[in-house]
């Protein structure tokens, strides 16, 4: 059984090295987002973009969490591997998960599949605002192994782009 989970994290790789080396764009971004996982923990996150780098960095906190009363710290860092443009457009991506509570007691870490839907209301193409949905593989929940702890995160939020051009 833990063959077949190194098989789909190697085919994961692959394909995030064939999408890192063709998304690279000169454009930076940054953005604040709303987030919650499970329905249940709700957040705030702020979201960057790097120049040349195909990532998009999230670093937040879950500040409602009924489970376990506790604030946590969150990350994500994902890649598109496919991205539509126009004025109404969307993305597909895989990316990396991580929490954790201030004690660092409590952590988790897995794999998501963000989803976008993305809106530019106006027609500069500075603004993004945006839909996420990313359902998310979290095996590390709770500090400890469980190969079925599954995720709903969603994200709403907006990113200002800066020397953006097509």
């Amino acid at each position: 059984m833990k063959k077949i989970y190194v098989v789909i994290l190697v085919l994961l790789l692959v394909v995030a090295a064939q999408g890192f080396a063709l998304k690279s764009t000169p454009d930076f971004a940054f953005g604040i987002v709303g987030t919650c996982n499970t329905f249940s923990t709700i957040g705030a996150m702020l979201t960057l973009h790097i120049p040349g780098i195909p990532l998009f960095i999230g670093f937040g906190a879950d500040f409602y969490n009924p489970l376990s009363g506790q604030i946590e710290l969150t990350a994500t860092i994902d890649f598109w591997l496919l991205h539509t443009s126009g004025k109404v457009c969307f993305y597909l991506g895989l990316g990396l998960y991580g929490a954790m509570t201030l004690d660092a007691l409590w952590y988790a870490a897995g794999l998501r599949l963000p989803l976008g839907l993305q809106i530019w209301p106006l027609n500069n193409e500075k603004l993004e605002m945006f839909l996420e949905v990313a359902p998310a593989w979290v095996p590390l929940y709770g500090s400890q192994w469980n190969y079925a702890v599954f995720q709903a995160q969603i994200a709403l939020g907006f990113r200002i782009w800066l020397e953006r051009g097509r």
